[in-house]
């Protein structure tokens, strides 16, 4: 079974500009490393957020005959998720994402899913057997989601790791980058420890998923 979150296997068409649609993709690479051990990352292009053309970001795939459950719907919305919260902090700068998210969702302005419309929709459908699970408003799980996404990308040095990949992809000879080379070349650098000890950090703050880590932020939505 061939994922394709916010990603088509035909690559993007882009000018090579180190822009938003290219720290999109890396974001959704970065996320999806948090789970590398469920799914194959195969490769990488810069997203296109104009709705003229075709999008690229990031290609995957997963065993199609290994059972779904409410942990792999909540990795797949994570990583879709992700992109729009890297727009917003592409966008808005990090210091104001750390500044402004404990008044999210009550604050209006920072998650813009202008031109994402349908990303957005995608992603609240992989948020919807969660809410069948664990018996809980959707827009419960999905802020749950979206207040992870975010709170990931503030821990130290990820949004730089984010950076990283996003450059890689800009310099890149070709249009679609494997995640392979680029695993490999993010292994090689001195932050790579301390990122792959947030990676485990950020799954164990998550998992196992419950009702009530998932209702924990948003007690009045439950």
């Amino acid at each position: 079974m061939q994922l394709s979150i916010f990603s088509v296997s035909t690559p993007a068409t882009h000018n090579k500009r180190l822009d938003e649609g290219t720290f999109m993709a890396a974001a959704q690479f970065v996320m999806a490393l948090n789970f590398a051990a469920e799914f194959e990352l195969l490769s990488l292009s810069a997203m296109n957020v104009q709705a003229t053309a075709k999008k690229g970001g990031l290609v995957f795939v997963r065993n199609g005959k290994l059972k779904m459950h409410p942990e792999i719907y909540d990795h797949l919305s994570l990583i879709s998720i992700s992109s729009i919260c890297a727009s917003s902090v592409y966008v808005h700068g990090l210091d104001k994402i750390s500044t402004e998210i404990i008044h999210l969702p009550y604050s209006d302005g920072l998650l813009d899913v202008k031109g994402a419309e349908e990303d957005y929709m995608s992603f609240k459908r992989l948020c919807s057997p969660i809410c069948r699970f664990f018996l809980l408003h959707p827009k419960k799980v999905q802020w749950s989601a979206i207040l992870a996404a975010f709170r990931f990308f503030l821990m130290d040095g990820v949004w730089e790791v984010v950076g990283f990949v996003a450059k890689a992809i800009h310099q890149a000879d070709a249009d679609v980058c494997s995640c392979a080379q680029l695993l490999d070349e993010m292994q090689k650098q001195d932050w790579y420890p301390g990122f792959a000890a947030n990676l485990q950090n950020f799954h164990q703050s998550r998992y196992p998923l419950s009702k009530q880590g998932l209702t924990a932020e948003l007690p009045e939505m439950a």
